[in-house]
């Protein structure tokens, strides 16, 4: 039970390892597409449609106090199911022009690379992706990316084309990333 628990656990969250990316060496491309992963997240979504199945299945036979529980766990297979879903539907288009975001094919945000002032890759401890933030004129930060994400490496090598001010950082607070 307890390698089938660490699986299901793997395939949910993945490894985190001691040793972040580095940056590939990779050619300026002008057009690209940033997601995450289709096979990881179909797996997250597989997994947790399980664990809710299941436990929802349980939930149904057991009449002891454990019930409640079981309804616990549905409820946080059907959060890990909708964020996995959301996960999913992200899309980012960019182009040498405009950064285009949408969720669920619906929900749409256009950004110029015109009004991008800094670009900051952010090192965390003992996390094996980086992310990349992109801030505005006004120093807010108006999308970010990880680098387990496809393509995210080429937003830094357009961005060095583009010639934007390039910041490494390690180990910002939320409330530090949020601003420059």
């Amino acid at each position: 039970m307890g390698h089938f628990v660490e699986l299901i656990l793997e395939l949910l969250f993945g490894l985190a390892k001691d040793t972040p990316d580095k940056k590939p060496e990779i050619e300026y491309t002008d057009h690209f597409i940033v997601k995450h992963p289709r096979k990881k997240t179909l797996a997250r979504i597989c997994a947790s449609f399980i664990i809710v199945a299941v436990f929802s299945f349980l939930w149904i036979f057991i009449k002891d106090e454990t019930r409640y529980l079981f309804a616990i766990l549905v409820s946080l297979g059907i959060i890990l199911f909708a964020l996995s879903l959301f996960a999913f539907s992200f899309k980012c288009d960019i182009d040498d022009t405009k950064i285009s975001r949408s969720y669920f094919w619906l929900f749409q945000k256009k950004i110029k690379w015109q009004d991008i002032l800094c670009v900051r890759v952010v090192e965390q401890t003992n996390e094996k992706s980086l992310i990349i933030a992109l801030y505005n004129q006004v120093g807010k930060c108006v999308i970010d990316f990880n680098t387990d994400m496809e393509n995210a490496w080429y937003i830094v090598k357009m961005a060095e084309q583009k010639e934007l001010e390039l910041k490494n950082e390690k180990d910002l607070t939320l409330k530090q990333l949020a601003h420059l």
